[in-house]
């Protein structure tokens, strides 16, 4: 039995991998579509090189049809695991051409464009509540549409954005320049209008098995603040408490939208906010929840809970997986804040302090994105592009709040850099650069993966 993933230079890939390999008996193919992410970032996750992979291959999206052909004249594929928002697309479509059975088609091509799910679910269950939405091509729809009353207020995005990216708010007042802007900035983009909806935002996470059965494992809350031109960036995230009377309408809300989708055999990952009149979608996505909140989820309801083994369960099959083990007096039992860093400017960390001290407070428990000398990041726009971001636990929210002052004040960079200090640091990425660029450049002389008559190992 083999399973297919794409671009698995990932953490998710890695526990994928290793569970069908310790529990199915099985091994991975991988596939990259990008040579250079392949050498920047393969060579971090040494199973990848181990025999737990069966092949891996070079992909242009282009070549499907005979990567497909290949695939099922060489491999024998079980199934196609998204672990992530950009590996949906491609599992959807092979695995269509493969003749896996994990969900049908038309159901998975929801997933791929919001406003096609919005409008799917306004259609089949009009009772529940979702915000206006509609394609958008040009200025013209835009400047006409939002003279309707729920079009006031509206957020332009991709038609299948992740991440908190490109998220554009505008209202009745917005010029027409600044429009003009923001759709030059995503020309040829599939792009979606959507009525805004006010209130506070949060996650639901869950799993559905494979008779449309909704699971709903844990809930977060968003702490957004306006940085950066932005209106809405990641500040903080927080668990909210079972026992929280918000906890069963958002539950109920979020089972209600899953099962209208037709959604099967897969991990979801709900986005929706709540005003005066109750939940209202704003997104899902048919996959685990990212940013290391897969693992703390499972986690949260003690260690009979392992959210991979669920989902890879019903990627290979059709059979009951039983009741997951949901304990939700552990899940109440501590307090969980996530706290994220907000650059306000691109820079390279020469200079790194606070780390020690962060790793030896009591609520401290685990790194999500662990700063390092020599990193460089962007301006903060997006859940992409911060440049930190830990988990952190303790009896009370007061409590983690406080500890969440204590991590921002404690992690600084950059406080003052000597010449000296700032030419090390050079010369070691200079170095990194030189390796990943041998990697790119020279060792796809040495195989022959465009044809896919070979692995690429």
């Amino acid at each position: 039995m083999e399973v297919l993933f794409e671009n698995p230079h990932h953490a998710y890939a890695i526990r994928f991998i290793e569970l069908v390999a310790r529990k199915y008996g099985g091994r991975a193919v991988c596939f990259y579509t990008d040579p250079a992410e392949r050498a920047r970032n393969e060579h971090r996750f040494p199973v990848l090189r181990s025999g737990l992979v069966a092949a891996s291959y070079d992909f242009r999206q282009a070549d499907i049809e005979a990567f497909a052909a290949h695939l099922i004249r060489h491999h024998r594929i079980a199934a196609a695991m998204p672990f992530n928002e950009p590996s949906l697309r491609s599992a959807a479509s092979l695995g269509e051409r493969l003749g896996l059975s994990w969900n049908a088609p038309e159901v998975l091509r929801l997933f791929q464009d919001k406003h096609l799910l919005k409008a799917h679910l306004r259609t089949n269950r009009p009772d529940l509540r979702i915000n206006a939405s509609i394609a958008v091509e040009s200025r013209e729809t835009v400047l006409s549409n939002r003279r309707h009353r729920e079009y006031r207020r509206f957020v332009l995005k991709p038609s299948s954005g992740y991440g908190n990216r490109n998220i554009g708010v505008f209202d009745s007042s917005t010029s027409p320049a600044q429009i003009d802007g923001y759709l030059e900035s995503l020309r040829g983009v599939p792009l979606v209008m959507e009525e805004f909806v006010d209130g506070r935002e949060y996650f639901v996470n869950g799993q559905v098995d494979a008779v449309g059965r909704v699971t709903v494992i844990a809930i977060f809350a968003y702490a957004r603040v306006a940085a950066n031109g932005r209106t809405n960036i990641d500040h903080e995230t927080v668990l909210v408490r079972h026992d929280d009377p918000l906890f069963e309408g958002l539950a109920a809300y979020a089972g209600e939208v899953v099962a209208a989708s037709g959604l099967k055999r897969s991990p979801f990952h709900l986005e929706a906010k709540v005003d005066s009149s109750g939940p209202c979608l704003i997104e899902v996505g048919a996959r685990l929840a990212g940013h290391g909140n897969a693992v703390l989820s499972g986690e949260l309801h003690g260690p009979g809970l392992d959210l991979f083994d669920l989902a890879a369960h019903y990627y290979l099959s059709d059979a009951d997986y039983g009741v997951p083990p949901l304990d939700w007096s552990r899940y109440d039992a501590k307090a969980v804040r996530y706290v994220h860093g907000i650059s306000r400017r691109a820079e390279r960390i020469f200079q790194l302090h606070g780390i020690e001290a962060i790793e030896a407070m009591p609520e401290f428990h685990s790194w999500v994105i662990r700063p390092e000398v020599g990193t460089k990041f962007a301006v903060t726009q997006d859940l992409l592009t911060m440049p930190y971001s830990l988990i952190l636990k303790g009896e009370s929210q007061q409590q983690t709040a406080a500890a969440a002052g204590r991590v921002r004040a404690s992690l600084q960079w950059n406080r003052s850099i000597g010449v000296a200090r700032r030419l090390a640091v050079g010369a070691r990425c200079f170095l990194r650069r030189a390796a990943v660029y041998a990697r790119t450049r020279v060792a796809p002389l040495l195989r022959d993966a465009s044809s896919y008559t070979g692995a690429s190992r």
